[in-house]
């Protein structure tokens, strides 16, 4: 974990679309800052192998079964305003092996606090709704944008209950899909935010 990175958070201040029709507009286009940020803490366990570590690859589904990556962000954002939408990107793992085969991913709120070097699959904190759900194919290789937005409105308003989101998935036909960590060449996990 000595080669983790934290990405500062980066504001964009967001003005109106030409496009945008009177009063159609979408909470990301009225919204007055946009916020991103790569994870400050991050973990991947299975039952497969219960122990921490963190490799280049983040795997969902396929042979392995059950599976789960922890996230927390740092809570800068806090100070910028209200959000109105959130969205956690993980990017697809070049070269990787492909599937039709879909694999469903939950993104769920951590009820507890926990840190990297001593989450294991067997001694990790509970889950606890809101949760956002969503299905994806490792063919094409794919990013995968999930709207979390429920998620992180909970947690601005239950800062004290914040202790980030777990992504996880149970075990599928195929390879499954595979995403970057960031720890190689690949792009770590992204938290996009929108504030009002």
């Amino acid at each position: 974990m000595s080669s983790w990175r934290p990405v500062t958070l980066v504001a964009i201040a967001l003005g109106s679309s030409a496009c945008a029709r009177p009063g159609r507009e979408s909470a990301a286009q009225v919204a007055r800052v946009r916020l991103v940020s790569a994870p400050s803490s991050i973990a991947y366990v299975s039952p497969a192998s219960d122990a921490p570590g963190l490799s280049g690859e983040i795997c969902f589904g396929g042979p392995l079964g059950r599976s789960a990556l922890y996230l927390k962000f740092a809570n800068e954002w806090r100070k910028q305003g209200v959000p109105s939408e959130a969205f956690l990107t993980l990017f697809a793992h070049e070269g990787s092996a492909s599937s039709d085969a879909p694999v469903t991913l939950e993104a769920w709120r951590i009820s507890a606090d926990w840190q990297p070097r001593t989450l294991r699959w067997s001694e990790k904190p509970s889950l606890a709704p809101p949760y956002a759900r969503t299905r994806i194919k490792s063919s094409p290789a794919q990013d995968l944008r999930l709207d979390i937005s429920e998620l992180v409105r909970f947690a601005a308003q239950n800062p004290e209950r914040d202790f980030g989101i777990a992504i996880i998935a149970s075990g599928s036909e195929g390879p499954g899909v595979t995403f970057s960590s960031g720890l190689a060449a690949g792009r770590a996990p992204r938290l996009e935010l929108y504030l009002r």
